[in-house]
Protein backbone atom coordinates (compact mmCIF):
# COMPACT_ATOMS: atom_id res chain seq x y z
CA UNK A 1 0.00 0.00 0.00
CA UNK A 2 1.34 3.61 -0.66
CA UNK A 3 1.75 5.78 1.96
CA UNK A 4 0.44 8.74 2.17
CA UNK A 5 0.67 11.64 4.20
CA UNK A 6 -1.85 10.70 6.80
CA UNK A 7 0.25 7.32 7.18
CA UNK A 8 3.42 9.30 7.33
CA UNK A 9 2.19 11.44 10.13
CA UNK A 10 0.98 8.57 12.06
CA UNK A 11 3.98 6.58 11.94
CA UNK A 12 6.05 8.88 13.03
CA UNK A 13 4.50 9.63 16.16
CA UNK A 14 4.12 5.82 16.87
CA UNK A 15 8.14 5.58 16.07
CA UNK A 16 8.65 9.32 18.07
CA UNK A 17 6.55 7.76 21.15
CA UNK A 18 8.48 4.39 20.97
CA UNK A 19 11.86 5.74 21.10
CA UNK A 20 11.06 8.46 23.68
CA UNK A 21 9.31 5.81 25.90
CA UNK A 22 12.48 3.18 25.39
CA UNK A 23 14.55 5.86 26.52
CA UNK A 24 12.93 7.13 29.62
CA UNK A 25 12.36 3.56 31.07
CA UNK A 26 16.31 3.32 30.75
CA UNK A 27 16.99 5.80 32.94
CA UNK A 28 17.71 4.83 36.57
CA UNK A 29 15.09 6.80 38.89
CA UNK A 30 12.47 4.89 36.14
CA UNK A 31 11.04 2.00 38.44
CA UNK A 32 7.63 0.52 38.17
CA UNK A 33 5.99 -1.64 40.48
CA UNK A 34 4.10 -4.24 39.07
CA UNK A 35 0.71 -5.03 40.15
CA UNK A 36 0.07 -9.37 40.49
CA UNK A 37 -2.92 -11.16 41.38
CA UNK A 38 -3.05 -14.04 43.39
CA UNK A 39 -5.46 -16.17 41.21
CA UNK A 40 -4.17 -15.59 37.75
CA UNK A 41 -6.43 -17.92 35.93
CA UNK A 42 -9.19 -16.99 37.79
CA UNK A 43 -8.83 -13.32 36.76
CA UNK A 44 -7.72 -13.80 33.57
CA UNK A 45 -11.13 -16.17 32.59
CA UNK A 46 -12.63 -12.49 34.45
CA UNK A 47 -11.33 -10.59 32.41
CA UNK A 48 -11.62 -12.39 29.16
CA UNK A 49 -15.50 -12.46 29.88
CA UNK A 50 -15.86 -8.99 30.53
CA UNK A 51 -14.05 -8.57 27.27
CA UNK A 52 -16.38 -10.66 25.97
CA UNK A 53 -19.44 -8.93 27.51
CA UNK A 54 -18.22 -5.14 26.59
CA UNK A 55 -17.54 -6.57 22.59
CA UNK A 56 -20.64 -7.65 22.52
CA UNK A 57 -22.45 -4.15 24.35
CA UNK A 58 -20.66 -2.83 21.25
CA UNK A 59 -22.55 -4.36 18.97
CA UNK A 60 -25.99 -4.02 20.53
CA UNK A 61 -25.14 -0.85 21.02
CA UNK A 62 -24.07 0.25 17.37
CA UNK A 63 -27.28 -1.95 15.68
CA UNK A 64 -30.23 -2.01 18.49
CA UNK A 65 -33.07 0.50 18.67
CA UNK A 66 -31.81 0.98 22.13
CA UNK A 67 -28.16 2.16 21.20
CA UNK A 68 -30.06 4.57 18.77
CA UNK A 69 -31.86 6.41 21.62
CA UNK A 70 -29.25 6.73 23.79
CA UNK A 71 -27.31 8.23 21.05
CA UNK A 72 -30.56 10.70 20.58
CA UNK A 73 -30.62 11.03 24.02
CA UNK A 74 -27.17 12.24 24.85
CA UNK A 75 -25.97 14.89 22.23
CA UNK A 76 -22.43 16.07 22.54
CA UNK A 77 -22.06 20.00 21.46
CA UNK A 78 -20.48 20.40 18.26
CA UNK A 79 -17.76 19.72 17.10
CA UNK A 80 -17.45 16.73 19.51
CA UNK A 81 -20.47 15.71 17.86
CA UNK A 82 -19.45 12.89 16.21
CA UNK A 83 -17.69 11.41 18.53
CA UNK A 84 -21.05 10.96 20.49
CA UNK A 85 -21.62 7.02 19.94
CA UNK A 86 -18.21 6.70 20.94
CA UNK A 87 -18.49 8.34 24.11
CA UNK A 88 -21.58 6.87 25.28
CA UNK A 89 -20.06 3.58 24.75
CA UNK A 90 -17.19 4.38 26.33
CA UNK A 91 -18.90 5.57 29.41
CA UNK A 92 -21.58 2.41 29.57
CA UNK A 93 -18.24 -0.03 29.45
CA UNK A 94 -16.71 2.04 32.25
CA UNK A 95 -19.44 1.54 34.31
CA UNK A 96 -19.69 -2.35 33.39
CA UNK A 97 -16.14 -2.88 34.28
CA UNK A 98 -15.60 -0.76 37.22
CA UNK A 99 -19.11 -2.90 38.45
CA UNK A 100 -17.00 -5.94 37.69
CA UNK A 101 -13.86 -4.78 39.66
CA UNK A 102 -16.17 -3.50 42.80
CA UNK A 103 -17.94 -7.03 42.55
CA UNK A 104 -14.97 -8.76 43.34
CA UNK A 105 -13.29 -6.51 46.46
CA UNK A 106 -10.47 -5.26 44.41
CA UNK A 107 -8.94 -1.79 44.46
CA UNK A 108 -8.43 0.34 41.69
CA UNK A 109 -4.74 -0.24 41.50
CA UNK A 110 -6.46 -3.53 39.84
CA UNK A 111 -7.42 -1.36 37.03
CA UNK A 112 -4.29 0.55 36.25
CA UNK A 113 -4.64 3.21 38.81
CA UNK A 114 -1.46 2.23 41.18
CA UNK A 115 -0.45 5.24 43.36
CA UNK A 116 3.23 3.99 43.62
CA UNK A 117 3.60 4.50 39.89
CA UNK A 118 1.78 7.53 40.12
CA UNK A 119 4.65 10.17 39.18
CA UNK A 120 6.04 7.55 36.50
CA UNK A 121 2.81 7.65 34.54
CA UNK A 122 2.46 11.40 34.51
CA UNK A 123 6.10 12.41 33.98
CA UNK A 124 6.13 9.51 30.65
CA UNK A 125 2.47 10.66 29.51
CA UNK A 126 3.07 14.35 29.80
CA UNK A 127 6.35 13.63 27.71
CA UNK A 128 4.55 12.01 24.96
CA UNK A 129 1.94 14.61 25.04
CA UNK A 130 4.23 17.21 24.19
CA UNK A 131 6.09 15.05 21.63
CA UNK A 132 2.28 13.92 19.77
CA UNK A 133 1.91 18.07 19.60
CA UNK A 134 5.61 18.77 18.18
CA UNK A 135 5.21 15.94 15.97
CA UNK A 136 1.67 17.01 14.63
CA UNK A 137 3.29 20.12 14.36
CA UNK A 138 0.34 22.07 16.54
CA UNK A 139 2.79 24.06 19.16
CA UNK A 140 1.82 26.84 18.06
CA UNK A 141 -2.14 26.69 17.77
CA UNK A 142 -1.89 25.62 21.25
CA UNK A 143 0.62 28.22 22.97
CA UNK A 144 -1.46 30.75 20.58
CA UNK A 145 -4.85 29.85 23.17
CA UNK A 146 -7.74 27.23 23.19
CA UNK A 147 -11.32 28.33 21.65
CA UNK A 148 -14.10 27.17 24.00
CA UNK A 149 -14.44 24.72 20.83
CA UNK A 150 -10.57 23.25 21.22
CA UNK A 151 -11.46 22.93 25.06
CA UNK A 152 -14.70 21.13 24.75
CA UNK A 153 -13.30 18.64 22.26
CA UNK A 154 -10.25 18.36 24.53
CA UNK A 155 -12.53 17.39 27.18
CA UNK A 156 -14.19 14.52 25.30
CA UNK A 157 -11.67 12.57 24.17
CA UNK A 158 -10.30 13.26 27.60
CA UNK A 159 -13.53 11.23 28.71
CA UNK A 160 -12.85 8.36 25.89
CA UNK A 161 -9.12 7.83 26.16
CA UNK A 162 -9.95 7.74 30.25
CA UNK A 163 -12.64 5.08 29.62
CA UNK A 164 -11.11 3.15 27.24
CA UNK A 165 -7.68 3.16 28.99
CA UNK A 166 -9.11 2.09 32.51
CA UNK A 167 -10.94 -0.74 30.29
CA UNK A 168 -8.54 -2.47 27.95
CA UNK A 169 -4.86 -1.46 29.54
CA UNK A 170 -6.18 -1.43 33.01
CA UNK A 171 -8.33 -4.01 34.03
CA UNK A 172 -8.50 -6.50 31.07
CA UNK A 173 -4.52 -6.32 30.17
CA UNK A 174 -3.11 -6.40 33.38
CA UNK A 175 -5.12 -9.65 34.20
CA UNK A 176 -4.42 -11.29 30.74
CA UNK A 177 -0.71 -11.18 31.16
CA UNK A 178 -0.34 -11.78 34.48
CA UNK A 179 -2.36 -14.98 33.30
CA UNK A 180 -0.83 -15.84 30.05
CA UNK A 181 2.06 -13.70 29.69
CA UNK A 182 3.56 -10.20 28.86
CA UNK A 183 3.22 -10.52 24.89
CA UNK A 184 -0.04 -12.53 24.54
CA UNK A 185 -1.62 -10.40 27.01
CA UNK A 186 -1.01 -7.36 25.06
CA UNK A 187 -2.32 -8.77 22.22
CA UNK A 188 -5.31 -10.10 23.61
CA UNK A 189 -5.96 -7.20 24.82
CA UNK A 190 -5.39 -5.20 21.43
CA UNK A 191 -8.18 -7.79 19.81
CA UNK A 192 -10.52 -7.66 22.10
CA UNK A 193 -10.15 -3.38 22.28
CA UNK A 194 -10.79 -3.43 18.33
CA UNK A 195 -13.56 -5.74 18.16
CA UNK A 196 -14.93 -3.17 21.02
CA UNK A 197 -14.86 -0.52 18.39
CA UNK A 198 -15.37 -2.37 15.61
CA UNK A 199 -18.99 -1.72 15.58
CA UNK A 200 -19.26 2.15 15.41
CA UNK A 201 -16.75 1.90 12.44
CA UNK A 202 -18.81 -0.24 10.23
CA UNK A 203 -21.85 1.62 11.56
CA UNK A 204 -20.25 5.11 10.47
CA UNK A 205 -20.04 3.98 6.65
CA UNK A 206 -16.42 5.02 6.05
CA UNK A 207 -15.97 1.93 4.13
CA UNK A 208 -13.45 3.35 1.45
CA UNK A 209 -11.05 3.79 4.66
CA UNK A 210 -12.06 1.01 6.80
CA UNK A 211 -8.90 -1.18 6.34
CA UNK A 212 -6.62 1.99 7.07
CA UNK A 213 -8.50 2.96 10.13
CA UNK A 214 -9.02 -1.14 11.37
CA UNK A 215 -5.28 -1.11 10.77
CA UNK A 216 -4.65 2.25 12.70
CA UNK A 217 -6.23 0.69 15.40
CA UNK A 218 -5.01 -2.56 16.22
CA UNK A 219 -1.52 -0.70 16.43
CA UNK A 220 -2.74 2.04 18.95
CA UNK A 221 -4.06 -0.48 20.70
CA UNK A 222 -0.65 -2.50 21.03
CA UNK A 223 1.72 0.87 21.08
CA UNK A 224 -0.85 1.53 24.23
CA UNK A 225 -0.89 -2.07 25.54
CA UNK A 226 3.25 -1.80 25.54
CA UNK A 227 3.42 1.93 27.37
CA UNK A 228 1.27 0.48 30.01
CA UNK A 229 3.84 -2.70 30.25
CA UNK A 230 6.39 -0.15 30.74
CA UNK A 231 5.04 2.39 33.23
CA UNK A 232 3.00 0.38 34.61
CA UNK A 233 -0.06 3.20 35.07
CA UNK A 234 -3.00 3.72 32.74
CA UNK A 235 -2.15 7.82 33.26
CA UNK A 236 0.86 7.19 30.75
CA UNK A 237 -1.62 5.61 27.97
CA UNK A 238 -4.26 8.24 28.99
CA UNK A 239 -2.05 11.65 28.76
CA UNK A 240 -0.68 9.91 25.45
CA UNK A 241 -4.05 8.94 23.86
CA UNK A 242 -5.84 12.40 24.83
CA UNK A 243 -3.32 14.61 23.20
CA UNK A 244 -3.25 11.83 19.71
CA UNK A 245 -6.61 12.03 19.71
CA UNK A 246 -7.60 15.97 20.68
CA UNK A 247 -4.36 16.48 17.87
CA UNK A 248 -7.68 15.04 15.48
CA UNK A 249 -9.34 18.72 15.52
CA UNK A 250 -7.11 20.61 13.84
CA UNK A 251 -7.10 17.87 10.66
Amino acid sequence: MELTPSWIVILTEWLGVIAVAWLLSATPRFRKQTVGFRYARRDGIVALTVGGVLVLTGWIFASSSIGKMLRELVRLPEPARMLNPLFILAMISLVITLAALFLRGQPLKGAGWNTTNLRLGVQTGLALALLTIFLRNRVMDVLNGLSREEITYLLVVLGIALAEETIFRGYVQMRLCWWLGERQGVLATAALNTLWRLPLLLASGAYIVLWLNLVIMIGQAILSGWLMQKTGSVLTTILYRTTSLWMNFYT
